[in-house]
């Protein structure tokens, strides 16, 4: 079942940081004034109970540069953000369900798979050339076992 955008942070006193709470402040803070302009509309539909254990600060950046890069390529666009755990890894999928220029996004995204490699995760896309567009970024989930250092 589908939930709207949480307007409150989850749990605090479970271990780790809610992804849920970390994308809905991104999502205010970060990348307001663009969603804004996009004209574009998010559904926040990771559980709240799905805590990121990873380094936040290694993490933070690829999921802001991957929501930045979805609503900069937006117009009215409806996405909706979904993740799951699969033992140590977490797998973030963000759809945007009006897509009109998948190729740019495409491209886009290539500028930012050396970053989320850093960190030991991978991003892929599928249905570039449909009206809706699925990002996939998977990543370890354990502390201190992202990427390397450089």
């Amino acid at each position: 079942m589908r939930q709207p955008l949480q307007t409150t942070f989850a749990d605090t006193s479970l271990p780790g940081t809610s992804l849920q709470s970390l994308i809905n402040h991104l999502l205010r803070h970060s990348l307001n004034d663009m969603l804004r302009s996009s004209d574009s509309s998010v559904m926040n539909e990771i559980p709240a109970e799905l805590s990121l254990v990873a380094d936040e600060r290694k993490v933070t950046p690829v999921i802001r540069e991957l929501l930045a890069t979805i609503v900069r390529n937006a117009k009215k666009g409806r996405i909706h953000i979904r993740a799951e755990r699969f033992r140590d890894i977490v797998i973030l999928e963000i759809q945007d369900r009006s897509n009109y220029n998948g190729y740019a996004l495409d491209y886009s995204m290539r500028a930012i798979e050396p970053l989320a490699r850093t960190i030991g995760g991978y991003i892929s896309v599928k249905g570039q050339q449909q009206l809706d567009t699925t990002i996939s970024f998977s990543f370890p989930n354990q502390p201190g076992q992202l990427g390397y250092d450089c």
